[in-house]
């Protein structure tokens, strides 16, 4: 790699790792795209399955043998780092992790018959927290493996804390030390796929010639986002317009219109939860005719009650296939299934599905390669996995963007869900953004 190309992919990674908040919520191979922006999820109309069916559907891909694991024999302990208790909190991760944990020892069989246990470590606000997260696990001798939920702060000092000593698995990336470490691996592709997936559909799939761009100024993030679709739309030849509005802010209305909303063909909203309902406000008041496409922020039970019980009928976009509608997708049916019967109340969205899929993943892994790998077994089986990711795509391939500088992000595929109103969702198009917008 020259250092031209090195210089390229950090610049890459800083935006796009800046902007990651916008699309909290996997990839084709490389070089195995057909051009093809979309392919719809599966529809699977009706009731959710019962536990016995989630099973059925589990149980062959994590392997092992279906069944309660022997409580009798010594648990098999994963490093299970987290962050909650202050501003920004993800409390969903831990609870979802929990449920898939029950699921897996009570249906799927454990690891090889053994319980899976997680040792958690809570991250509340502070880079020392992280540290010493990863030095208490670090010093566990029952833990080969650590998997890392979404980090605001501190991953650097994991990373360095645990390197050669634990295998370190991510979830989400939340800055660009997240793709650029070596040795981790990341199956989610936030921000690194959100904005050039949002770019894709309104060029391939809404087959939009002019967009207006509206997006938070003051807001770093929105703002590195609003960047990133912009370089998105330039390599896709989309005529486009962007202005600046502020977070939350009541007068949506004067920078939609400025962007051009009422001719445009599509609206893009970069933006979080508290500019939603102000944004759903003032495209009811302009008559806005174009489709919007929005961040899933959007879909915060705080928008739905707000906005007259219902959320606004726009197109969400995000990591994981649509968990709000499992009545279109089996593989969210089994997934709410299981969390209705072991986090009844729980949330199901956020961070909870990557947290949720973070288990299954790890009891398939290691049911495969034994349950006290080594860090670089646990690379290895990464570097060699290809998918499918439950709730996620068909295809994922680790460190296809390497030579961009991103070594540990394994999908940059994302799935947009159009929303009716009144509960009815259409089926999500998945959209495999590759590198678009990433590269500087």
């Amino acid at each position: 790699m020259t250092e031209h190309t090195r210089a390229r992919g950090s610049r890459a990674a800083v935006a796009a790792g800046a902007g990651l908040l916008l699309g909290l919520t996997a990839c084709a191979a490389p070089g195995s795209g057909s051009g093809t922006a979309a392919s719809p999820s599966a529809q699977v109309p009706g009731a959710l399955p019962n536990l016995d069916a989630a099973r059925s559907t589990l149980s062959p891909y994590v392997g092992g043998t279906p069944g309660r694991a022997d409580s009798a024999k010594p648990p098999v302990h994963v490093g299970f780092i987290t962050q909650h208790g202050g501003i920004p909190g993800f409390p969903e991760a831990q609870a979802a992790a929990d449920a898939a944990v029950k699921f897996v020892n009570e249906r799927l069989g454990g690891v090889g018959g053994r319980t899976l246990a997680l040792v958690p470590c809570v991250v509340v606000s502070a880079q020392e927290e992280a540290l010493n997260c990863a030095q208490k696990l670090a010093g566990d001798e029952r833990v080969r493996v650590v998997q890392l939920s979404l980090l605001t702060v501190g991953t650097a000092s994991v990373y360095s804390t645990l390197r050669g000593r634990k295998a370190v698995v991510g979830q989400t990336p939340a800055s660009p030390t997240d793709v650029t470490a070596e040795g981790v691996y990341q199956p989610w592709p936030g921000s690194y796929g959100i904005q050039g997936g949002i770019a894709k559909y309104v060029a391939e799939v809404l087959k939009a010639k002019r967009v207006a761009v509206v997006y938070d100024g003051d807001d770093p993030g929105s703002s590195f986002g609003a960047k990133s679709v912009a370089s998105a739309f330039g390599q896709l030849g989309v005529t486009f317009k962007q202005v600046a509005t502020q977070t939350g802010s009541a007068d949506v209305a004067s920078a939609l219109v400025s962007a051009g909303a009422l001719d445009a063909d599509a609206v893009v909203r970069i933006a979080s939860t508290p500019s939603c309902l102000p944004t759903a406000r003032a495209v009811q008041q302009l008559g806005v005719k174009a489709p919007v496409i929005a961040l899933d922020f959007c879909t915060d039970d705080s928008v739905r009650r707000a906005n007259g019980g219902d959320l606004p009928a726009w197109t969400y976009v995000g990591q994981s296939r649509n968990v709000l509608s499992p009545e279109t997708d089996r593989q969210a049916a089994v997934y709410r299934s299981v969390m209705n019967a072991y986090a009844p109340g729980a949330k199901a969205g956020g961070l909870a599905p990557y947290a949720w899929n973070s288990v299954i993943l790890t009891a398939k892994m290691l049911n495969e390669i034994g349950p006290e790998p080594a860090p670089d077994a646990v690379s290895a089986w990464w570097k060699g996995f290809r998918g499918p990711l439950f709730l996620g795509p068909e295809r994922i391939s680790c460190g296809f963007l390497a030579g961009k500088g991103l070594p540990s992000l394994c999908s940059t595929t994302v799935f947009l869900s159009p929303y009716r109103g009144a509960g009815r969702w259409d089926r999500s198009v998945e959209v495999n953004a590759e590198s678009i917008g990433i590269a500087g």
